[in-house]
Formats: structure tokens, C-alpha cells, sequence
């Protein structure tokens, strides 16, 4: 299988038909003098962090535990405009 260098504007006539080949093989692109590579990848399935994982980031202070408490009691409102 041959592989080409496109140009952003090539990718962006034929992004379906570029990611549809990128299924078979790598296919890459040149913008600004820098080469991206596009490539099919698996999505990782079941990989969450561990509980807890998180928890010094967001510290449970009382602060926190009395703004949380009292934002489920306001009725949320969507706005349109």
C-alpha cells in the first residue's frame, strides 16, 4: 500500500476519504512545516481512574460541602438566547 504526504487543503476536500484509509494505514499530513501522523487507535475500555484517584484535588471542605448542598436545592433554569 502507497502512503502520501498531504496538504491541510487535501485533507480538507477529503477528510472521509482520508479517515477511512487511515483504517488500512497511517496516513499523514503537513501544516505549517510540521508533519501530523493519523492513525486508527483502540479507545481504552474500562480504564477509570482509581477511586479516589482525585481526592487531593478536590478536597472536601466545609466550604465546598455547604455550596454543593445548597446548589442542589436551587431550581436550575436554562436560559436560551
Amino acid at each position: 500500500m502507497s502512503t502520501a504526504i498531504l496538504q491541510t487543503s487535501d485533507l480538507k476536500k477529503r477528510a472521509g476519504k482520508v479517515l477511512d484509509a487511515a483504517r488500512r494505514a497511517p496516513q499523514f499530513v503537513i501544516r505549517n512545516g510540521h508533519l501530523f501522523q493519523i492513525t486508527l487507535t483502540e479507545l481504552p475500555v474500562g480504564q477509570n481512574p482509581a477511586p479516589g484517584f482525585f481526592a487531593d484535588a478536590y478536597p472536601l471542605t466545609a466550604d465546598r460541602t455547604a455550596l454543593e448542598s445548597a446548589a442542589g436545592r436551587v431550581p436550575q433554569i436554562l436560559e436560551r438566547r
